[in-house]
This record gives structure tokens, C-alpha cells and sequence, in this order.
């Protein structure tokens, strides 16, 4: 017996290189145009084509489709419509007339406005008290301590010229806030 030659398939290279060799042979078979719609978004799934069941069609189209048609339709309105909207009725007499058009809702008269529930009115809500007056006697009531000082200086001729115009001022101010002790 003789031995036989090492086959090349047992070659250890050449059984780790086969699976690859598999591969790039079957990427270049694969077409060339493939490429990213929308490049930097990750592409878990397949986009869904819906479709949609029309009863008693027995056909079924996509939504693209129905959109299509739905365009077709609003461009060219007149014909389409007029067919399954409004069919004229013709009376003996051979006039032609469109049917009569029925009244939707109730056939009793409106309710009277009067009898309705009304919202409520909202209650008119007084002003709210002038706080003015607070305000003036509290004024008065730090003024008037400086005034009375100033005008004890001034008897007593310690007011320079300065001193009397701000006692001058401190007074109007006294008025103007109301102090009956004002001169």
C-alpha cells in the first residue's frame, strides 16, 4: 500500500480561507446599487408597506396608491363627484330636479335662548380701599419730627440760609400730606 498524497482541501490554510473565499465570491455576485437612503440613521427594519382592504373590492391596495388616487381625484373634482353625490331625479312632467334635501337633527323647533341655562354672572367685585390716606400720615409722621426740630433751630437763628430752605420745603410737604399743624 501506498500512501496517498495529502489532498489539498485538508490543507489546514486552505479549510480556514474556504469560508472566506465563500463570501467574497458571493459579495461580488451582490448588485452594485445599493445604497443609504438616509445616511447617519440607523436601519433597524425594513420599511412597512401598509395596505389597504377595500369591502367588496377584493382588491387590495397600498396607501401610496389610495393617496394617489385621493390627488386624482381633488385635481380633477367635477366628474367623480357629481356622479356619487347628486343624482338627478326626473318627475313625469320631464323636468329634471335634484332630490330634496333632508333636513338633519331634530324636527322640533329650536329652544328658546330665555329658557336655556345661563352661566353664571360674575359679582362685581368692589375696588379695593385706597390705601392714600395711609400713606400721607405715615409721611407726615416722619416728617414732622425733623419739621419740629428744624423750626426750634431756625427760633433760635442756628438755621443757615440752606438750613431754612429745606425747612421750607419739609413744610410744603407737611401741607401736601395733609398735616393741620402746617404753617
Amino acid at each position: 500500500m501506498t500512501p496517498h498524497p495529502p489532498s489539498f482541501a485538508r490543507h489546514p490554510v486552505v479549510s480556514r480561507l474556504a469560508p472566506l473565499l465563500l463570501l467574497l465570491a458571493a459579495g461580488a455576485c451582490a448588485p452594485s446599487d445599493l445604497r443609504d437612503d438616509t445616511p447617519g440613521r440607523a436601519q433597524a427594519f425594513p420599511p412597512v408597506y401598509n395596505q389597504t382592504v377595500v369591502p367588496g373590492g377584493g382588491e387590495r391596495r397600498t396607501w401610496s396608491q389610495i393617496q394617489a388616487e385621493q390627488s386624482r381625484a381633488d385635481s380633477n373634482p367635477a366628474p367623480a363627484r357629481q356622479s356619487g353625490d347628486r343624482q338627478i331625479r326626473r318627475d313625469p312632467d320631464g323636468t329634471d330636479q335634484p332630490p330634496p334635501k333632508r333636513r338633519r337633527g331634530s324636527s322640533s323647533p329650536p329652544p328658546d335662548p330665555a329658557a336655556l341655562p345661563q352661566p353664571p354672572r360674575p359679582i362685581p367685585v368692589p375696588p379695593p380701599p385706597s390705601s392714600q390716606s395711609a400713606t400721607d400720615a405715615f409721611k407726615r409722621d416722619l416728617i414732622r419730627p425733623e419739621v419740629d426740630r428744624m423750626r426750634t433751630d431756625d427760633a433760635m437763628g442756628r438755621l443757615d440760609p440752606l438750613g431754612q430752605r429745606d425747612l421750607m420745603r419739609r413744610e410744603n410737604d407737611l401741607r401736601q400730606f395733609g398735616d393741620p399743624l402746617a404753617r
